[in-house]
């Protein structure tokens, strides 16, 4: 089987590079999917909500990638197809979106169901096919184009697009295929790591508090004695350890036998008159909304009787509650796995992909997207974001007579219109 251009994964990042390099009566379009459903982990995202973008300009967006490096790749894809395009895409296309507080954006119907129903109609739409079932097994390139070697036999390609995603989640087909086609090709991965991910705390004694959470608190990673990084954000007291997302957007710099420093409260709430009253040191230090089973805990960690008149805290007993309550240290026994991981650290090396065009520097009409790359987003739906800007922009440099202009496409100058919050 032959087509002009193959595609290997149906994500969002596969299905926007197959919608954006194909038109009807133009180059044939094939986009391959080893599962019997495309979008398995699209499916699953946001807990099948789908947190499919967010508002801010691209500038505010680039802060949301790890470093100088990964916003300069990942800028002009995102300025090619920015988050208003997305949300433009979508909502023409009948799939009305709201807006949280917190900026996030999600299908209206919270279904993530609906937004990929919009990306297989488009694709099948312009004229592209879409075959499941379809597993990969190697990748090789030829004088014409590229062999792709299946369980349902060879196809062959004048152009590929690699959309295969990392290897979190691995049970919804997401199993690093397209890191080893990637080697396959002559390309060089930074080593693949779970990302976006939990942590497990050596020791941990909160067992009893799970589900409990802190909003946005400072959070430093310590190693060696010395603070490495700090961020801001929810933490989430789990069955064995930490999560929420100031964890999770930390969790690609953590490595096991880090120290967390969690500010539960800062040092200028601590004032003299919270040791003065008739109150327990307990019932004073609720005041900080600190959930009392908790708070016992940490008090108990301390060697502090919960229960102990607050007038009675002395010095150095105070000291010790200050530097708990302002950088309560957790040690990182390790990060969570693949299984409970949102994203992949790691992928293709950056220096080896034109990021104008996605096309790689070292084999001709080969290109990238997606999650295969060594790109990993915050969480709050950049991830999402760059998979289609990607995919979208893959797609148009693979076939430059693929009409990509009906796709409404929308800069970042264009107003979002406003959309409705949630309630």
């Amino acid at each position: 089987m032959t087509d002009d251009i193959i595609v290997v994964g149906a994500g969002p990042a596969g299905l926007a590079a197959g919608i954006a390099s194909a038109k009807k009566g133009r180059e044939t379009v094939c986009v391959l999917e080893r599962n019997a459903v495309p979008g398995r982990k699209f499916l699953i995202s946001g807990s099948g909500q789908c947190n499919v973008t967010h508002t801010g300009s691209v500038a505010e967006f680039l802060t949301h990638y790890g470093g100088a490096k990964k916003a300069r790749f990942v800028q002009p894809a995102l300025l090619f197809f920015d988050p208003i395009a997305v949300m433009r895409f979508f909502e023409q296309r009948g799939v009305p979106l709201l807006k949280r507080e917190d900026g996030k954006i999600f299908p209206k119907s919270l279904k993530s169901g609906d937004l990929l129903n919009v990306l297989v109609a488009e694709l099948k739409g312009r004229g592209g096919k879409l075959q499941t079932e379809t597993v990969v097994k190697n990748v090789m390139k030829t004088e014409s184009g590229f062999l792709l070697s299946t369980n349902r036999g060879d196809f062959r390609t004048k152009k590929l697009i690699l959309a295969t995603g990392g290897q979190s989640y691995p049970a919804t087909g997401s199993q690093g295929d397209g890191f080893r086609f990637a080697v396959q090709l002559g390309h060089h991965l930074i080593e693949p790591k779970p990302a976006l991910t939990p942590v497990i705390v050596r020791n941990y004694p909160f067992g009893d508090s799970s589900g409990f959470s802190f909003h946005s608190v400072k959070i430093g990673i310590h190693r060696n004695g010395k603070r490495l990084q700090t961020g801001q954000g929810d933490v989430l007291l789990t069955h064995k350890g930490l999560s929420g997302p100031g964890i999770l957007d930390l969790s690609r710099n953590i490595k096991p036998g880090d120290e967390l420093h969690i500010a539960l409260i800062k040092s200028e709430m601590l004032t003299s008159d919270l040791f003065a009253g008739k109150k327990t040191l307990k019932n004073a230090l609720q005041r900080f909304g600190i959930a009392e089973r908790f708070l016992v805990q940490i008090l108990e960690s301390l060697g502090i009787v919960p229960d102990q008149p607050a007038t009675e805290t002395n010095r150095e007993t105070r000291k010790k509650l200050e530097l708990a309550l302002t950088g309560y240290p957790f040690v990182v026994e390790l990060p969570c796995g693949w299984n409970e991981a949102m994203a992949t650290s790691g992928g293709v090396t950056l220096e080896e992909v034109n990021r104008q065009t996605m096309e790689s520097r070292i084999i001709p009409d080969l290109y990238f997207c997606g999650e295969l790359l060594d790109i990993d987003g915050d969480t709050g739906g950049y991830n999402i974001q760059f998979a289609l800007s990607s995919g979208f922009l893959a797609g148009k440099s693979s076939s430059v007579g693929a009409g990509f202009e009906t796709l409404l496409y929308h800069t970042s100058r264009v107003s979002d219109g406003g959309l409705p919050p949630t309630k």
